[in-house]
């Protein structure tokens, strides 16, 4: 089940965010002045294959894989980042979040759904 980590950096002239996690899944949501959401992006199957799809107002959806920085055996571990990826299943991902957000609020488990198709 998706928990809430509370106490996150909030950055300075950027939407408010909120972070959820369970064992394979992270899910960041940003909202606006009047608590809209504006921006979500749910990280899946955490480990060396890591996706993550990000939906923003306005711009739609984008699916990135994450390159976890594990490099080669000559190389010491760097920072993960995100590099292009267009393939994703949208129904095995609103599978994960029905399975591990059931806890989130209506509104918000609501809205996510209805942006994965």
């Amino acid at each position: 089940m998706l928990k809430e980590i509370r106490k996150i950096r909030q950055s300075e002239g950027e939407p408010r965010r909120r972070w959820f996690t369970a064992p394979l899944l992270d899910l960041y949501v940003w909202y606006d002045g009047d608590d809209n959401v504006v921006q979500f992006q749910i990280c899946y199957d955490k480990g060396p294959d890591e996706q993550a799809l990000t939906w923003k107002q306005g711009q739609g959806i984008v699916h990135h894989a994450v390159d976890d920085g594990e490099g080669g055996i000559y190389r010491m571990k760097s920072t993960p980042v995100i590099v292009a990826d267009t393939r994703y299943d949208a129904g095995r991902i609103a599978g994960l979040v029905k399975q591990h957000g059931a806890k989130l609020e209506h509104d918000l488990y609501e809205f996510i759904l209805s942006h994965l198709g």
